[in-house]
């Protein structure tokens, strides 16, 4: 019986730990045959995007090639090998935590973060790189980001290795500043001589020499339009077709995941969770739907320990930034264009795949940060355009939560939950989901 990962990214200690992993190998396969060495992709919070930089981090990493069989042996990536495993050096930057105070205080916080990620490389590999502390101590000397990242490059050529860089979180601070409303904060750092392009294009120069692969993650394309000119080396696959399961777990996964966790499947359990945290489709014409796996880990951990629903539904690390829900809903269009989509479940539109920071108060531009902060998915194609609707009852009530705070806020309504709280009730204790449902 295999442990039950919730809250966890790091593939090696899964492994190693008697952890459950769904087995999500064969797209490291996919993704190393796509038509560009550098790729961007995007997926909602908590949709394990940090486990698979894990996973590509273990399987490409030249330290981690004696340990290939313990990790990969029974996994299908264990049994059908690329040419490119364990031939790189990864170098991980994770831009989530920033100091967003104001420009001089990211600037510094982003260079400080790249120095302790850079010293971490030479430290991982410090039996390939001879005097590490003296490199060390030539990049802490160095007066910007472009000056840090071209040390770093000549110091890898000098070993004759090739990096595959894995940025986490890219548009963390960006989407900080989005809460904040401060659009000329934005505008600094993204223009020709802002230090958020100079780090884009000096990497855009490294592709020419021991750069050799770039995957990126988010969860929204808000910087990619912003900077095009700087960085337009990489391609977007948030809705390649093949890539629609690459995280998520399918219904066949879910059921495989309930009989290693020592649940036993019943057939209303899966149901549940189908109404629950299903529904995700990344692509018009992909044939499954994913759950969101956070959501189900969190209800799995919660089903075990207590043999019952949890009484809280909605694991509150999934929950929207509600404060750059704020901004973009500050227009009036806007709020009653949400209010809307919740009344009608679902809108026609268009999903845009990259917009600066200027555009996303627009209807279309709006909409389409909707979906990609998984508040909407795919449902049908319609002529030339989407239908999109609200995901699964999970994200109603996430809505509904977001607007029922502003009516409090905005017009001092005090709404009466007790309803509501009742079909909670039914449902954490009786595993009664209907009346929930329904009410919502």
């Amino acid at each position: 019986m295999k442990k039950i990962p919730y809250g966890m990214s790091n593939f090696r200690a899964m492994r190693e730990e008697g952890y459950l992993y769904v087995d999500k190998t064969m797209y490291i396969e996919k993704i190393e045959n796509l038509n560009s060495k550098y790729l961007f992709f995007i997926r909602p919070r908590r949709f394990g995007k940090s486990l698979f930089l894990s996973t590509l981090e273990n399987y490409y990493d030249i330290n981690t090639e004696r340990d290939f069989e313990k990790l990969f042996g029974d996994l299908y990536i264990g049994k059908n090998p690329t040419k490119l495993r364990n031939s790189y050096m990864i170098l991980e930057l994770d831009f989530s935590g920033l100091d967003t105070g104001d420009r001089n205080r990211l600037e510094k916080s982003f260079k400080q973060n790249l120095i302790d990620s850079i010293n971490s490389f030479f430290n991982k590999y410090q039996n390939i790189f001879k005097d590490i502390e003296e490199i060390k101590q030539h990049i802490k000397e160095k007066p910007d980001i472009k000056s840090i990242i071209n040390q770093l490059i000549e110091e890898v050529k000098k070993v004759g290795k090739k990096i595959y860089l894995i940025i986490d979180e890219y548009d963390h601070f960006a989407n900080d500043i989005i809460a904040m409303g401060d659009n000329e904060f934005y505008r600094e750092i993204v223009r020709a001589s802002g230090f958020v392009r100079d780090f884009y294009e000096t990497l855009k120069i490294g592709t020419k020499s021991v750069i050799d692969r770039i995957f990126i993650t988010g969860i929204s394309p808000i910087m990619l339009d912003d900077l095009t000119s700087g960085f337009n080396i990489a391609l977007n696959v948030t809705m390649d077709l093949s890539l629609n399961e690459m995280l998520g777990f399918t219904e066949e996964e879910v059921v495989k995941v309930l009989e290693e966790v020592g649940i036993e499947e019943k057939e209303e359990l899966i149901d549940n969770l189908r109404e629950l945290y299903d529904g995700y489709k990344f692509h018009k014409n992909a044939k499954r739907r994913v759950y969101n796996p956070d959501m189900v880990l969190y209800f799995l951990a919660q089903y075990k320990n207590t043999g019952g629903y949890p009484e809280y539904l909605v694991d509150d690390n999934v929950k929207t930034d509600y404060g750059r829900l704020n901004r973009l809903t500050m227009n009036e269009e806007n709020r009653a264009l949400l209010e809307r989509i919740i009344k009608e479940e679902g809108i026609v539109a268009e999903i845009v795949t990259k917009f600066s920071f200027d555009r996303m108060y627009d209807e279309e531009y709006f909409v389409s940060l909707l979906f990609y902060m998984g508040l909407l998915t795919i449902e049908r194609q319609e002529k030339t355009r989407l239908f999109l609707k609200i995901p699964n009852y999970v994200i109603k009530t996430i809505m509904w939560e977001y607007i029922e705070t502003n009516l409090k806020k905005e017009y001092k309504i005090n709404l009466d939950l007790n309803e509501l709280r009742k079909t909670i009730e039914e449902m954490a204790y009786e595993g009664r989901i209907k009346p929930y449902i329904e009410y919502i």
